[in-house]
């Protein structure tokens, strides 16, 4: 994964060095790539670690989740107990997510930066990346694949935001069992890409958290999907009968929701952040 993190605006563009480390880890000499294809496992270690992964997943999750639900009580005894009860559950979530990256698909991080947030990320001396980002921020990011959001929870999380990070999604995702109600419990925001329908409910969400003045980074990805084939086709022909040009490696974002966002937040978050991620060996 690639970042390029701005903050508000910038034109000077400054080259850093970059900061290579393994996702989740304390990786100070990463390993070499495989090549593109190859594995170093036959079928049945491949398989045997899917089963290990996925058991893995699903128990640590389900306790997550029973978590949560042995905090639903707070929420009529103090509610600012029981929003650090799931800040705590959020946290330890985005721990379990590191751990199976880490144990089961261990990456290679590369993280660059302009001169606009420089001097907010570091590289400790046993590899680690360490951020210190404001604690109230929007975080908008292009959307390349569907676990985007773990990469990027994984940057709030070097910069110990990992509890109190808000994603817009869409609304489908809800109904997933057990990661749909955990993310409403999240305070995660769901969008239903119907703006008559969107716009009172993210209006809602966006006062709450307007009113409050604990930390949080608000994830949106303004391009509303992730990219595809499909997708691309349809961003290049609205990029004709619009006259704006095509991204070409992204999606042209959907402004509304973003903008909205912005005004709703602009007297209690002071700072925009853009994060570009990139893979290597997705094709164009």
């Amino acid at each position: 994964m690639d970042t390029d993190g701005l903050r508000k605006r910038s034109d000077d563009v400054i080259p850093k060095p970059e900061i290579d480390l393994g996702a989740g880890s304390n990786l100070k000499h990463p390993q070499e790539p495989h090549p593109i294809g190859a594995s170093k496992h036959g079928p049945a270690v491949q398989a045997l670690r899917l089963v290990v992964s996925v058991t893995y997943f699903l128990v640590t999750v389900i306790s997550s989740h029973i978590t949560q639900l042995i905090g639903v009580p707070l929420y009529w005894y103090n509610k600012d107990t029981y929003y650090a009860w799931m800040s705590l559950t959020k946290q330890s979530f985005v721990l379990i997510m590191m751990t199976i990256t880490q144990w089961f698909t261990p990456s290679t991080i590369r993280v660059s930066w302009d001169s606009s947030v420089r001097g907010e990320l570091s590289s400790t001396p046993d590899g680690r990346l360490e951020t210190s980002f404001p604690e109230r921020i929007v975080l908008m990011a292009n959307h390349q694949i569907y676990t985007d959001w773990i990469y990027l929870w994984w940057m709030a999380y070097t910069s110990c935001m990992h509890g109190h990070i808000y994603i817009i999604l869409k609304e489908s995702l809800k109904y997933i069992p057990v990661l749909g109600p955990g993310m409403m419990f999240y305070g995660f925001i769901f969008m239903a890409r119907n703006w008559a329908k969107d716009r009172p409910r993210l209006q809602h969400r966006l006062e709450q958290l307007a009113k409050s003045t604990a930390p949080m980074w608000l994830l949106i990805f303004p391009e509303g999907t992730n990219l595809s084939a499909n997708t691309r086709q349809k961003s290049v022909a609205w990029s004709q009968k619009s006259g704006i040009p095509d991204g070409k490696h992204v999606l042209l974002p959907r402004a509304t929701g973003m903008y909205f966002c912005l005004q709703e937040l602009k007297n209690s978050v002071d700072w925009v952040y853009d994060c570009t991620v990139a893979y290597e060996g997705i094709k164009e």
